[in-house]
């Protein structure tokens, strides 16, 4: 494969009105860019399927909610959005036929059946007003919801999303998003207010015991730097995070079952919103939303660690970042 297809959500603005597609050269790491490819307004953060639908939270005309897209039907998307919320979330994610997003300051998770590729709103979860829900992510029968403003992950049960515990956090940390790695079965959290990785073991289906606490910055600027995205190498050993203020990258390695920092580089522009891997793992891609650009850097495998940026391309208000979902699977047969 020549090239990888991904799109980016953006903040809705006069110079960003949707999603954008972008082409990453598979063998340079050279970026283009694309004009608006759907007409979805704030649409922040992105999901997408293996057969081509796309997830997005959305904001239109006051209304708000889930907005969903069939990308395999390239010269017109086939798209539909279910605007029930009152607004616009910060996080979408698929989960076998439903959708949910995650709204951060109404402090609300809500959860939509896919249904002939049309989201069809059900119910929403409360949390807290204002309790800062930014993620939704998924563990064997839990639904798992970093809040940012509580210090902890909430835990619901699936189907039916009955509350069934948390994972408390410091105070004054932040937990915003998180990955999981179910070769080590281990729970990744990056917290946005102290700048640190927290690492869970995974000791059972809703069991997390803290195990490390890791900086990600030497000196951290407690009214200016902010860690956001979170993301796992394909082959587990490393991760990186994207620290705003700073506008770092930082790379983790796992030694002997602990995590170290071995490189931290700029991130090629300003706020680093999101952060992602190239389906082959060579190239990791930074969205800088307040310098308007998204930026490319070549990824040793064996190492882990980023070269000089050698990508650029335009993209106002990037928020989040998603390649073609059939290209990763089809990279890895």
């Amino acid at each position: 494969m020549d090239r990888f297809t991904g799109y980016v959500g953006t903040y809705h603005s006069s110079r960003s009105q949707g999603i954008y597609r972008f082409f990453l050269d598979a063998e340079s790491g050279k970026l283009a860019g694309e004009n608006c490819v759907l007409d979805v307004p704030d649409s922040k953060y992105l999901a997408i399927r293996q057969d081509g639908l796309l997830a997005s939270v959305v904001g239109r005309a006051g209304k708000a909610g889930l907005c969903v897209a069939d990308l395999r039907q390239s010269s017109h998307p086939f798209q539909v959005e279910a605007l029930t919320e009152g607004s616009a979330g910060c996080h979408a994610a698929f989960y076998q036929t439903y959708g949910y997003t995650a709204n951060f300051h109404a402090g609300t998770v809500s959860f939509y059946r896919i249904a002939d590729k049309t989201p069809v709103f059900q119910y929403t979860i409360p949390i807290a007003p204002g309790a800062g829900c930014h993620q939704v992510l998924f563990h064997a029968d839990t639904l798992l919801v970093p809040c940012m403003e509580l210090d902890e992950i909430r835990m619901f049960h699936i189907p039916d999303h009955t509350p069934c515990g948390t994972i408390p956090f410091p105070q004054g940390s932040g937990p915003r998003h998180a990955v999981l790695d179910e070769t080590s079965q281990a729970l990744y959290v990056a917290a946005q207010k102290d700048n640190s990785l927290y690492c869970f073991h995974i000791c059972g289906n809703r069991e997390f015991r803290l195990f490390q606490r890791v900086p990600l910055l030497v000196s951290p600027d407690p009214a200016r730097d902010e860690a956001a995205a979170i993301r796992l190498s394909p082959d587990h050993r490393f991760l990186y995070i994207s620290v705003r203020g700073a506008d770092q990258i930082v790379v983790l390695e796992r030694r002997n079952g602990k995590l170290q920092v071995i490189q931290r580089i700029p991130s090629g522009g300003e706020h680093p919103r999101d952060i992602a891997l190239s389906p082959d793992g060579r190239w990791l891609l930074a969205a800088n939303r307040f310098s308007g650009d998204l930026v490319s850097f070549p990824r040793d495998s064996a190492t882990g660690r980023l070269g000089a940026a050698c990508g650029h391309t335009i993209i106002h208000q990037g928020v989040s970042i998603v390649f073609d979902a059939q290209e990763r699977k089809e990279h890895e047969k």
